[in-house]
């Protein structure tokens, strides 16, 4: 283990330090600004190098989202892409393909319904919510009371730059319209509401509300009332608006925020949304399934009661019309089309990740913001996001994290590569050790015969060759000249090695000819010297058979030091694999490695490596342990 460790640490500092930048050597001429620092998150550079290690090898708090699109009112839902630098948290679309969404500190927009998204403006504190009332007029809010306001969509439309893609996120040369608006608090604000262009509402900690008129450049905070935290806001009209959260809280005015006054109905657990319907009632959704109804603008309410009743909590409710839809922290989804007479359950399938269990099944991820679009012809696009803190295992846990070069799974990649060079190695260790050893024994019992000389100095022969020239060879004998065997041993996705053996043989035959002549020259060295001992000239001399000699007195002594050998060519041989892989073309771990070098993944280059190191360590603590058991000395001891 603490060899492991070593080595681990070892591969750690060479791959990480010796090249430098990594995420800049990975995208090369397409490294800008923002996408250089996209791909520095993924890769975790943006961390101190202890807590990458740990990362790498333990595991991390990782924050991991997902957004979500249905065309068809709810019924169905599609995962849309959003490889930004952190989770998107809360989005606004005001057409079924413009909408806005924050990600911690960063705005991003899409311009396709979310399947590609473009980084906007970044902020100096954590963003919390963000709203547009049309294609130009959009506010975002978030910690120490900041608040940025756009008019012309957050950026400049007669601005045309170079657009530079890696997977679903593109950098833009833009320039953003976002700029801060003073608002004279310092309190964290949570959430937004549009009446009209000209009148918004912000809510936030401590009962804070502020209200503007003229489109959000200047703000007054108004006196609710209340210290608990404000979690959500809604205005149906210039005038008549609800706000609720902590604790139950909730507010109404009917004279466009000027003043609040408490619910006589207030609920018993936290609310998490609010929103108006097309005939004028109001809903709230919070914890413990809660969702309440009022008919009075939120002077009354009751609360609705499901057959099977919701216990975890309903985040957000949204409404368009008379369309409306509810999301909630285990993946809940609620869809109406009747302003709320009655509510339909809908599931989000997702396929899993691991791959012996690839279908799909309903989404347990906490689903926290909702956004929906009607458009003339009656279409109802929703979307909805996930954002939860989940611990993402390191080496300990069997994984070896994703490739930042093609998005795979790289447990996923050495899974499928690893049997193929454990086929190889086998099969050549297989062939190399039983005649290697009965070569070595047999020449070392009868040395300096014709035999003795053929194999010795073919056997050097055989060593000082790379693999590589030896590959070379027996592709232009086997199958340039004869035509026996295949030159490369290329296989077709969803093929096995099985399926056309016949790959194999030069690969087994370029490897273990050099594992050969290893053996047998050890094997040789030791059956002679334990020839010459005093011993087996004694049993000779007392006229045992000499294959009893042998097989008694002389293998017993002589396979001890061979097993450290035969132990050590193992490591060594899943290293040469790598030479012997590229020249053939086979599909294993090794080429898997040579592939990371040649793409610069330094992940994927990290954990083949790795492999291979504990492999050879493996094999060495094996062959230890097995020359323990064999040798009486160090069994005694």
């Amino acid at each position: 283990m603490v060899t492991l460790v070593a080595v681990s640490l070892i591969i750690f500092s060479v791959t990480e330090f010796l090249p430098g930048d990594a995420a800049s050597i990975l995208l090369g001429q397409q490294a800008t600004p923002s996408n250089l620092e996209n791909l520095r998150h993924k890769m975790g550079l943006d961390r101190g190098a202890h807590v990458r290690y740990l990362d790498w090898v333990v595991g991390w708090p990782e924050r991991e989202g997902a957004v979500f699109k249905s065309t068809d009112g709810g019924s169905t839902w599609q995962p849309v892409g959003t490889e930004t630098i952190t989770p998107i948290t809360r989005t606004s679309f005001v057409t079924e393909k413009a909408g806005w969404a924050i990600s911690e500190k960063r705005i991003y927009n899409t311009e396709d319904g979310g399947a590609r998204w473009n980084q906007q403006f970044r902020s100096k504190n954590k963003l919390n919510a963000i709203a547009f009332m049309d294609e130009l007029n959009g506010l975002a809010i978030g910690e120490a009371g900041i608040v940025y306001r756009t008019e012309e969509g957050g950026v400049q439309s007669e601005v045309q730059g170079q657009v530079l893609c890696a997977g679903s996120v593109c950098d833009e040369e833009i320039l953003s319209t976002w700029t801060p608006v003073e608002t004279g608090i310092e309190t964290a604000l949570t959430d937004i509401a549009f009446a009209d262009a000209a009148h918004l509402w912000i809510a936030g900690e401590d009962g804070v509300v502020l209200r503007s008129t003229d489109g959000g450049a200047s703000w007054d905070m108004t006196d609710t009332g209340v210290d608990a935290t404000l979690l959500a806001i809604s205005f149906d009209t210039v005038d008549k608006g609800v706000a609720v959260g902590e604790g139950g809280t909730i507010l109404v005015t009917d004279d466009g925020g000027r003043t609040w006054r408490q619910s006589a109905t207030s609920a018993s657990s936290r609310l998490n949304g609010i929103d108006f319907a097309a005939d004028g009632t109001t809903w709230a959704v919070g914890d413990n399934g809660a969702m309440l109804r009022s008919r009075d603008g939120g002077v009354s309410w009751t609360q609705l009661v499901f057959g099977t009743p919701l216990t975890s909590a309903l985040q957000a409710i949204a409404f368009n019309g008379a369309a409306g839809v509810a999301a909630g922290v285990d993946g809940t989804i609620l869809t109406t089309t009747d302003n709320g007479g009655s509510w339909a359950r809908q599931e989000i399938l997702e396929v899993g990740q691991d791959e012996d269990d690839n279908q799909p099944a309903p989404t347990t991820r906490p689903l926290n913001d909702l956004a929906m679009n009607v458009n003339e012809s009656g279409e109802i696009t929703m979307w909805t996001s996930s954002d939860d803190n989940v611990w993402e295992w390191g080496l300990l846990g069997g994984d070896l994290g994703i490739s930042p070069r093609s998005g795979v799974s790289i447990s996923m990649m050495i899974k499928r590569n690893l049997p193929n060079s454990a086929i190889l190695a086998v099969a050549a260790f297989l062939v190399a050790v039983p005649t290697s050893l009965a070569a070595g024994v047999w020449v070392g019992v009868h040395p300096d015969t014709k035999l003795d000389r053929i194999l010795s100095q073919g056997s050097l022969l055989t060593i000082s060759l790379p693999e590589f020239v030896t590959g070379v060879l027996l592709i232009l004998i086997f199958s340039a000249t004869l035509d026996w065997f295949p030159s490369s041993s290329i296989m077709l996705p969803g093929e096995s090695v099985w399926d056309r053996p016949g790959i194999l043989v030069l690969p087994i035959l370029t490897v273990t000819g050099a594992l050969f002549a290893y053996i047998m020259r050890m094997a040789r060295s030791n059956v002679i010297e334990v020839m010459n001992s005093d011993y087996v000239r004694a049993a000779i001399l007392k006229g045992l058979p000499m294959h009893r000699v042998v097989i008694r007195h002389v293998l017993p002594n002589a396979m001890l030091p061979t097993i450290t050998v035969i132990a050590n060519n193992v490591g060594w041989m899943f290293g040469g694999l790598i030479i012997v892989e590229s020249v053939f073309a086979y599909p294993g771990v090794g080429r898997l490695l040579l592939m990371a070098i040649d793409t610069r993944d330094v992940r994927l280059l990290q954990s083949t490596a790795l492999v291979i190191a504990s492999v050879y360590a493996f094999s060495n603590l094996a062959a230890d342990m097995a020359y323990g058991v064999l040798n009486p000395r160090l069994r005694l001891a």
